[in-house]
């Protein structure tokens, strides 16, 4: 059984039905990758090239600015979004801020459909390649995902910083 421990702690009723959602998310993400690499094919190459292309399409999404604060409001979006992931800004400088996820759906769906935590792991660093794939669209900015709910850790934990 897995020794990851990732329990919503937000009860609202429109964050459940979120949950449920990117649970849902979680599942397709899960069975493509674990069928395409029980089949044997290299999941780190096709999944990370093209869910790092998700990242850059998201880049639409977000400001053009060279403002930390302005980017880090716009990667943890409004506040339907930081409940969604129970996110929270643990340190935060004019150059580098570290934000926690205390809650992530995708690996709430996956730790009921495995208990096979090295391939979580994997899926759940792949996954991250969305927000590496939006970093990668600017060159004023680094993303660094630090420990996860994934490896066992009780967040997620993601460093932004201002890049010299």
């Amino acid at each position: 059984m897995s020794t990851i421990k990732n329990i919503p702690a937000v009860k609202d009723p429109l964050i459940k039905k979120l949950h449920a959602a990117n649970e849902n998310r979680g599942l397709w993400f899960y069975y493509l990758l674990k069928n395409a690499h029980d089949k044997g094919y290299d999941i780190e190459e096709i999944a990370r090239r093209g869910i790092r292309a998700v990242g850059h399409s998201n880049r639409e999404n977000h400001p053009d600015t060279t403002d930390l604060k302005t980017m880090v409001d716009s990667f943890m979006g409004d506040s339907v979004n930081r409940k969604l992931f129970d996110m929270e800004i643990v340190s935060e400088t004019e150059d580098e801020v570290h934000i926690e996820f205390h809650y992530c759906p995708m690996c709430g769906q996956w730790i009921k459909t495995s208990d096979d935590q090295e391939f979580i792991e994997k899926i759940c660093d792949i996954a991250m390649d969305v927000d590496r794939g939006l970093f990668d669209m600017y060159d004023c900015f680094e993303f660094e995902l630090g420990k996860t709910i994934c490896q066992g850790h009780d967040t997620c934990q993601v460093c932004i910083r201002k890049t010299k």
